[in-house]
């Protein structure tokens, strides 16, 4: 560890004290699932989420009202006369453990919540634009009771405002979802590394139903349609025209519903590689039906940061140092326009931000402004930890891999001020 690197990692430390086969597709029934190749979608009963921050209340009551989360990935519209008293209304944000889900889940107070008329809940997916797969298969699932996903569809679709709505009757965890979806839908790999794509499909839909016929939202109060969400099957072969790759390397077939990717050996500092499924439209529709996988293809490590929902960018990092409990990850130099770093504790998981410089934390400190991943509700409050968490998913083998979530990173005089700052990581472990 140079000098340099060190005299910034203490600055920061002392400054943080004070983030298918597309062959022939046999079809039967099994207790009113489809099963496609001998494979059928099996509902799978996950935990509920944990907490990623504090909830946003209002008080709505029998006129009804607006409620936003703080991130304002999600609103819900409560019509008039939907309730029949003044009701506490929450929106906190969850883990989502949703197989198939995008982002982060909601939770919905008061939980198992009744309404007279049906409520409109409505995700931007404004923030993860490149994550959402094709928008004809987007929509909404809540978890039940028994601890499934239902996926129930969307009751309208807004491209030009990046939102996605659906009219419901009850609240609990919602999340948004693609009920199909290429497996991994980016990642991030070395020269001369191989990423095999699977086209996937995660409800158990009911037979004759179709992938690209909307399911309705609820008009009523009675139980909403729509699928359960189970472990992925592969995408069923009727659905599936040609694979094909933009940028470089090459793409093999693994089966009708998969390919293998091969990076280039070498490349000079960062490429992409697309690589697409064209599928085969509906009768009554016309155009492309892709869906896309992006492949980042970056030798050495790199972190990528996102501040505020601006578009991210990405810079050289430091090999993470670990010591003790302790991961301590920078980058060297300045690099990125700013001074970066990210601590978290034992190793694989996922890390909730803590105050104080022994626990997990983020910092930035760019040109003009010092984010770090704590705040203040006022001049004179206490530091409070930043909802979100670091998500570590690779830390052996001389690597460490993640992303971070900081929801409410401390900026300004006395970290009254908050924004949000996101970022993933692919970076080497020092020896």
């Amino acid at each position: 560890m140079t000098a340099k690197y060190k005299n910034a990692l203490q600055y920061l430390l002392s400054a943080l004290y004070i983030f298918i086969s597309a062959a022939a597709c046999k079809k039967d029934t099994d207790n009113g699932q489809i099963i496609y190749n001998n494979q059928k979608v099996t509902p799978l009963v996950t935990p509920a989420g944990t907490s990623l921050g504090a909830a946003m209340t209002k008080e709505i009551g029998v006129d009804g009202g607006m409620l936003e989360s703080v991130d304002k990935t999600i609103k819900v519209t409560i019509p008039a006369g939907a309730l029949s008293a003044t009701t506490t209304i929450g929106i906190e944000p969850v883990s989502n453990t949703n197989v198939a889900g995008i982002g982060n889940a909601f939770r919905l107070t008061p939980h198992g919540q009744q309404f007279s008329k049906p409520v409109t809940i409505t995700f931007s997916w404004e923030a993860g634009a490149d994550t959402i797969g094709m928008l004809q298969t987007l929509g909404l699932a809540y978890q039940q009771q028994d601890g499934i996903w239902r996926f129930v569809g969307a009751r309208y679709l807004d491209p030009a405002q990046k939102t996605v709505s659906y009219a419901t009757n009850h609240f609990s965890d919602w999340s948004l979802m693609n009920e199909i979806s290429l497996v991994p839908h980016r990642a991030d790999i070395d020269p001369g590394e191989q990423e095999n794509i699977y086209a996937n499909l995660f409800v158990a839909m009911e037979p004759g139903d179709d992938l690209f016929v909307p399911l309705p939202g609820t008009t009523n109060t009675e139980t909403e349609p729509g699928y359960p969400v189970g472990t992925p099957v592969d995408l069923p072969g009727k659905y599936i025209k040609k694979w094909n790759l933009a940028g470089p390397g090459k793409i093999t077939p693994i089966s009708g519903a998969s390919v293998k990717y091969e990076a280039p050996s070498s490349i000079s500092g960062f490429a992409m590689a697309a690589i697409s499924l064209e599928l085969n439209p509906p009768d009554t529709a016309k155009g492309q039906y892709l869906l896309v996988s992006n492949i980042n293809i970056r030798s050495g490590s790199w972190i990528e940061l996102s501040i505020n929902g601006s578009g991210p960018f990405t810079f050289e990092a430091s090999p993470a140092v670990h010591a003790g409990n302790k991961y301590i990850l920078a980058n060297p130099d300045n690099t990125g326009g700013g001074y970066f770093l990210l601590q978290w504790t034992d190793g694989i998981g996922i890390h909730p931000f803590t105050t104080g410089n022994e626990g997990t934390y983020f910092h930035w400190l760019s040109t003009n402004t010092n984010y770090i991943s704590m705040y203040r509700t006022d001049a004179h409050s206490d530091l409070l930890p930043s909802g979100g968490s670091v998500n570590v998913t690779k830390a052996s083998g001389g690597k460490a891999e993640g992303t971070f979530n900081v929801t409410e990173a401390g900026y300004g005089d006395n970290l009254t001020s908050v924004t949000t700052a996101q970022g993933r990581f692919k970076v080497k472990l020092a020896n």
